[in-house]
């Protein structure tokens, strides 16, 4: 099964509410997912996607298309799309970090094996281990009064646990964290994200305060680059502390694990390279005792698919709710992703691939640009 083209469309979709998040990101009110169709001889079709955010990584919407479309696309065309290894080897010769754009083709491949196969891609990496996995419902709010009314909305949904968006001020944010926790009781787990919101100083007087609430995981309050301080920080609070922001490759993993600076790692497919490559950090993880929270990038149901195959099969899995809400945040799921949720719980697909198919009627409303690289 060879690759015979390459299509690459970028969009433009608006979130329902925005997204307010740390000072370092602001109010987000659009994602800009890519999305790639890879055609095949035999007439199969595999998806991938990725959801590139400014300052999140070095990578953009911009760059993630440009580095498609002149490099990688090219260099693929007529290679078998099932060797995904081979693929791996051919992308990293050309380009040696790229994640995001890289993780597209990864995604698209692993479909087309699960498509050939007939079969769900988490049976061809080992089968599942359960059937349904709860989610974790997230909210931002700017005072304490906005941010328990939106937790007791999204807990109403029947999400499992609850992602506060903080890294503003230190101490307002460490009231909204209080607030939401007298609205919504003491047994609901709350996970408070700071997004590279702090320096170290503010991030330990932040949790001096919020850990009042009984947080069950602090992530990323620090820049990226600052795993010292990041292992410092776990070092030094009560609760558990995990790294998204600072886990972009299987090297950052090593790099977290050798200073002992997370106790979660926040996977995300297409921050982290596709499928093969999160799966070598989350194996990596297990050894050595971290536990994974499958988290999102504001994407569309490609990537929330992708995801939620590699979940079904890892066994050192957060035991508090996982980040599949997200196609739910937007205006519109372009996939059938959603139909997957159900009482706050995201259920194990049975179709062969990743398991979900584009609605082409839905993605062309918000299409920016649209290429095809071919022979």
């Amino acid at each position: 099964m060879r690759i015979t083209a390459v299509e690459i469309i970028e969009t433009k979709i608006p979130l329902n509410p925005p997204y307010k998040l740390s000072k370092k990101y602001g109010v987000v009110a659009f994602t800009h997912p890519t999305i790639v169709k890879v055609h095949t001889d035999n007439g199969l079709v595999g998806y991938g996607e990725t959801d590139a955010w400014v300052g999140f990584t070095s990578e953009t919407p911009e760059t993630v298309a440009t580095v498609l479309r002149h490099n990688i696309a090219p260099a693929i065309l007529g290679e078998e799309a099932t060797n995904i290894r081979k693929l791996h080897d051919t992308m990293n010769f050309i380009m040696r970090e790229n994640y995001m754009a890289k993780g597209t083709i990864d995604m698209a491949c692993y479909d087309l094996l699960g498509k050939e196969a007939g079969m769900p891609v988490y049976r061809l990496l080992g089968g599942n281990l359960y059937d349904s996995l709860p989610i974790m419902g997230a909210i931002g709010g700017e005072t304490p009064e906005e941010a328990a009314a939106a937790a007791l909305k999204t807990k109403a949904k029947g999400y499992h646990s609850l992602m506060v968006k903080v890294g503003r001020d230190p101490v307002q944010d460490a009231q909204c964290v209080l607030a939401v926790r007298e609205a919504v009781g003491s047994e609901y787990p709350l996970i408070l994200d700071a997004n590279q919101g702090w320096d170290l100083a503010s991030a330990k007087k932040f949790i001096s305060i919020a850990e009042e609430a009984n947080p069950v995981l602090f992530e990323q309050a620090l820049v990226a680059e600052d795993i010292e301080g990041m292992a410092e920080l776990r070092r030094s609070c009560n609760v558990p502390v995990s790294v998204d922001e600072s886990l972009t490759s299987f090297d950052c993993a090593r790099a977290i694990i050798k200073l002992n600076a997370a106790d979660v790692f926040s996977v995300k497919v297409c921050k982290n390279g596709g499928i093969k490559e999160s799966m070598r950090i989350v194996e990596l993880a297990q050894t050595n005792g971290i536990n994974i929270l499958f988290n999102s990038m504001l994407e569309e149901g490609v990537t929330q698919a992708a995801s939620l195959n590699m979940a079904l099969v890892t066994k050192n899995l957060y035991p508090y709710g996982h980040a599949y809400f997200s196609p739910l945040r937007l205006e519109a799921d372009i996939t059938t992703f959603s139909s997957l949720i159900h009482d706050g719980r995201v259920f194990a697909p049975t179709s062969p691939g990743l398991g979900v198919d584009l609605l082409e009627d839905v993605l062309d409303r918000y299409i920016v640009s649209q290429t095809v690289i071919k022979k």
